[in-house]
């Protein structure tokens, strides 16, 4: 589709031919069209050819003037329009304005002048394609059916946030960090009525209640030291869309008070402000603290807590569900570039032992590592982090990580060979086998660094 192109609307064959040469001198393509009738026409017809711009002359009667660019704004509600007059009037340029024309300029154009105000229109139209793409991707990322997962535990939860995406219910994920809060937060946006609007998040715990309440919910110029301009809060950017609060467990008790009546009455105060507006917003929050504890102890508000709590997610730690350590990896791999990239069965073996105290943003960060240092061969359990060569304690409260065999003894000779610089013949000794044996089994659990051999 031709987008880099202008149509031009004009009685006047000379005026036509000397706007086509101005523009097409700026590098664009100009289509010159003797009457309204006839542009409309070529929009209705050439659907490959859709303008950045049209410049419409509004001077003429009925579809040739303003009724015409009702019409072509009815139609194609999103194409840019210039209206343009040889007899400029205020009540002309009001009409053209309020039907939707982006200008409204007086003949003869300068030639300049409308050069520039095409190149504004067609950055304008792509950062608007770009945007929407942006959209996309991010609909598709956090679409409920792309979440990347193989075990029944976040299968679940996927599940469960599916469900609560239909209503406009407070929702509180809890779990350790790392887990893929903000995920599954990001899951109930994109999968509820609300998916259009904007999903916005803030971490709680990374400002003070000063800089936090400002973040949520605006200051007036003049409210503290340093509001030199009037500044709108997340809650009124996020209207009609979701506003995630990660880590609502370390909000102050003062601003806990103000949270709840965002969440009762639907309405906030910006800082320094005495005008109370209205909010349409879907709060979830996320933690990582026991917050009934918190309530007992009196560190949070329990009527904040039950008005957050109409339903609880909480998101299982990475070592609870070792299954899902082998996608993300490889998903993991694909987003740094390195999609398709082998994983050793000694590195996937040495992957799922590890307890991943960071969880999924830990993996994730292995994984960028192991990409770089790998290069483009197969990643190997040297390839990784010495840590996760350690042999895990047993962890009867964690049924669900026991590994086979076949595992555990991967992950042993490759923590074995790790320790000694890959040296065989010593690794053979700790193990108590045979080099021939030892060979064997490098072979088997595809343990060979790829350097030069090793003696």
């Amino acid at each position: 589709m031709d987008r880099g192109c202008v149509f031009l609307c004009d009685g006047d064959p000379e005026a036509r031919e000397a706007l086509r040469d101005a523009l097409e001198a700026r590098g664009r393509r100009a289509y010159g069209f003797a009457s309204g009738a006839l542009l409309v026409r070529a929009l209705g017809e050439r659907q490959d050819l859709r303008p950045d711009l049209v410049v419409w002359d509004v001077d003429g009667p009925g579809p040739e003037g303003l009724e015409g660019l009702r019409r072509l704004k009815a139609a194609w509600p999103a194409q840019a329009v210039v209206a343009v007059s040889a007899y400029p009037t205020v009540r002309a340029a009001v009409a053209a304005l309020k039907l939707g024309a982006l200008d409204y300029v007086p003949k003869p154009l300068g030639l300049e002048d409308l050069g520039a105000l095409v190149d504004q229109v067609a950055e304008r139209n792509r950062l608007v394609a770009e945007n929407r793409s942006l959209k996309a991707e991010i609909r598709r990322r956090f679409d409920p059916d792309q979440v990347v997962y193989a075990s029944d535990a976040f299968g679940r939860v996927i599940e469960m946030a599916r469900r609560v995406a239909a209503s406009d219910a407070s929702v509180l994920i809890q779990g350790e960090s790392g887990t893929g809060k903000e995920l599954i937060a990001s899951t109930i946006h994109y999968a509820s009525r609300r998916r259009e609007e904007r999903f916005l998040s803030v971490n709680c715990a990374a400002l003070t209640e000063t800089l936090l309440e400002s973040q949520l919910f605006g200051h007036v110029k003049g409210a503290f030291t340093g509001a030199v301009a009037t500044q709108r809060g997340l809650v009124e950017d996020a209207e009609g869309g979701t506003l995630f609060l990660d880590e609502i467990g370390d909000v102050s008790p003062g601003l806990q008070a103000k949270l709840l009546r965002v969440l009762q009455e639907k309405e906030f105060l910006p800082v320094g402000s005495t005008r109370v507006r209205r909010a349409d917003v879907r709060f979830v929050a996320a933690t990582n603290k026991e917050l009934e504890r918190e309530v007992a102890r009196g560190a949070f508000r329990q009527d904040l807590f039950y008005r957050l709590n109409v339903c609880t997610l909480t998101a299982p730690p990475l070592r609870d569900r070792p299954e899902d350590v082998e996608p993300l990896a490889r998903f993991f791999l694909g987003r740094f570039g390195a999609k398709g990239q082998a994983l050793t069965p000694g590195a996937l073996a040495q992957l799922r032992g590890y307890r991943w105290p960071g969880n999924v943003r830990e993996l994730e960060n292995v994984m960028e590592m192991a990409a770089v240092l790998a290069g483009g061969d197969p990643i190997a359990p040297e390839h990784l982090p010495a840590r996760t060569a350690e042999a895990p304690a047993p962890d009867a409260a964690s049924p669900g990580r026991l590994l086979s065999l076949a595992e555990l003894e991967a992950g042993h000779v490759a923590a074995v060979l790790g320790q000694v610089r890959y040296h065989k013949g010593n690794a053979a000794r700790i193990l108590g086998v045979s080099r021939t044996t030892l060979d064997r089994k490098i072979a088997e659990y595809g343990l060979a660094r790829p350097e030069a051999e090793e003696p």
